[in-house]
């Protein structure tokens, strides 16, 4: 899971306030809601392993811990990522051994309504606007790097693989004409909560939303040449409301923002593979419940790690048999799901 020379990021174009985006021949467009969170990305590379990445570069194992604490959650985004990737190689011929970048929202960490309980240890990635009491992550766009070029997926491509791997999207806002969908009105209330299943707040005004054209995108030429129109439309009270003056800085726990460094984490984390579940499987048999395979897939990557390292205290080993737990659960999850296909 760390970064290396083999990995490269491609930045997420900036994405401009103003102008006319020129797309000729795309006649469908999408507007998407603008999260307010921090930008997060996802390297997948065709062997499988996955690289974490904030806007500019990626980062590395120990920057999992002091990026908002996206430690929490690695180990099932990890693993979701990975299946995303997957599904998006598998959904378009000669796409097989491409890397698969996808591009989302860390945002969460705080929601202050009287029925919906805090999670401990967890700040706001950003203020103003709510979406839940913990970390999510929201893909918004995903890029195939082939020999032929760099491919951005449909939207609905998208939706699809997200949803296969058990992730929730930035809400779709509509699907039409571009000039249609520049009349959307900007102030509204951000409809991620109602996606987590989490009941309304007042005044929980989404930042605004972003437009581009809905099919398959390639980038040609030179650097900018062929470049895929985007405009965001962003209300004007983040500019002039203190409300939504961004994030605050985050303390990382003495142990890790997951009970374990991110470092030993994100170490473990890269021993969450399909060949690891089906092995569990066998071992147990394929009735066994998923809650058990996931338990054996999540003490298997532990001890292995253990082993490998020389060793840990047994609180250690522990502490990350728990933190790999959500993550283990989910590859179980997909390896019944692909048995129950065949």
């Amino acid at each position: 899971m760390s970064a290396d020379q083999s990995t490269a990021l491609t930045p997420y174009p900036k994405v401009p306030a103003r102008g006319r985006p020129d797309a000729p021949g795309s006649r469908e467009w999408i507007a998407a809601e603008k999260v307010h969170g921090a930008h997060f990305a996802v390297v997948c590379e065709p062997g499988g392993a996955v690289r974490a990445a904030k806007r500019r570069e990626l980062l590395g194992d120990e920057g999992l811990d002091g990026f908002f604490g996206v430690s929490r959650i690695w180990p099932r985004l990890a693993v979701a990522a990975a299946r995303l990737a997957e599904v998006v190689r598998d959904s378009a011929g000669g796409w097989g051994g491409a890397t698969v970048t996808v591009y989302g929202e860390l945002a969460g960490g705080r929601y202050p309504h009287p029925e919906v309980p805090a999670e401990d240890g967890v700040d706001p990635v950003q203020t103003g606007v709510w979406y839940a009491p913990g970390l999510h992550w929201l893909p918004f766009d995903a890029t195939v790097d082939t020999a032929g070029g760099r491919w951005w997926i449909s939207d609905r491509a998208l939706r699809a693989a997200t949803a296969a791997a058990g992730l929730t999207g930035v809400p779709l806002l509509g699907r039409g004409p571009l000039t249609t969908l520049q009349q959307l009105p900007v102030a509204y209330p951000s409809r991620v909560p109602a996606l987590l299943g989490l009941p309304d707040l007042p005044d929980n005004h989404a930042e605004g939303y972003v437009l581009k054209p809905a099919g398959e995108w390639r980038e040609t030429g030179a650097a900018g040449a062929a470049a895929r129109p985007l405009l965001k439309v962003k209300q004007r009270a983040f500019a002039e409301d203190d409300r939504y003056d961004g994030a605050r800085p985050y303390l990382v726990p003495p142990r890790g923002a997951a009970g374990v460094p991110g470092w030993l984490l994100a170490r473990a984390c890269a021993l969450l593979t399909p060949a690891r579940a089906a092995a569990a499987v066998s071992k147990l048999g394929p009735r066994t419940p998923l809650d058990a395979v996931a338990a054996e897939i999540a003490a298997d990557a532990a001890a292995e790690l253990a082993d490998a390292l020389g060793g840990l205290d047994t609180g250690a080993e522990a502490a990350l048999r728990r933190a790999l737990g959500p993550g283990a659960r989910s590859l179980a999850a997909f390896d019944a799901e692909d048995r129950g296909r065949h």
